[in-house]
């Protein structure tokens, strides 16, 4: 249907579409079906994981440094729904000394870059401590429990 108006002065044709109302019953059922397929394929979904890896540079003993800080700030700012983010600290960190010294090294990093991860922003609940793979096992997904955490801390002990 074509209507006409005069609008200062001018003569404007506009196309108007007219819809039935049996039409827009099923249009609306067809949109709602497809909201309610989009919503369960999102809620079922698998979160995408992403990766971080603290190097050498990023600690002094146990303590982050400057640059650490800001691969940790960097990591928080990137969280988002449906994303893991798994912060590894430090693959496997050599440190001179029995394995008992090097558990509470690593234990320390771990308590660190929580603690950094707590003061940009992320709450505690949301952020886990995964030990990662064994060590002749490649996993490179976390397990079922902290896949519905944002933030996982990786310490390979």
């Amino acid at each position: 249907m074509i209507q006409r108006s005069a609008a200062a002065g001018k003569l404007v044709c506009r196309r108007v579409a007219r819809v039935s109302r049996a039409g827009a019953r099923g249009a609306a059922a067809r949109a709602g079906f497809a909201c309610a397929i989009a919503l369960t394929a999102s809620a079922c979904a698998t979160p995408e994981v992403k990766r971080d890896y603290l190097s050498e540079a990023a600690w002094r003993g146990s303590a982050l440094t400057i640059v650490g800080q800001q691969m940790v700030v960097d990591a928080a700012a990137g969280a988002g729904p449906q994303t893991v983010t798994l912060i590894d600290v430090n693959q496997r960190a050599e440190v001179a000394g029995d394995a008992e010294r090097r558990a509470r090294i690593l234990d320390r990093r771990v308590a660190n870059v929580q603690r950094e991860l707590v003061r940009n922003g992320i709450a505690p609940a949301a952020i886990g401590g995964w030990a990662g793979a064994d060590q002749g096992g490649v996993q490179i997904y976390p397990p079922g429990e902290l896949q519905a955490k944002p933030m996982v801390v990786v310490a390979h002990y």
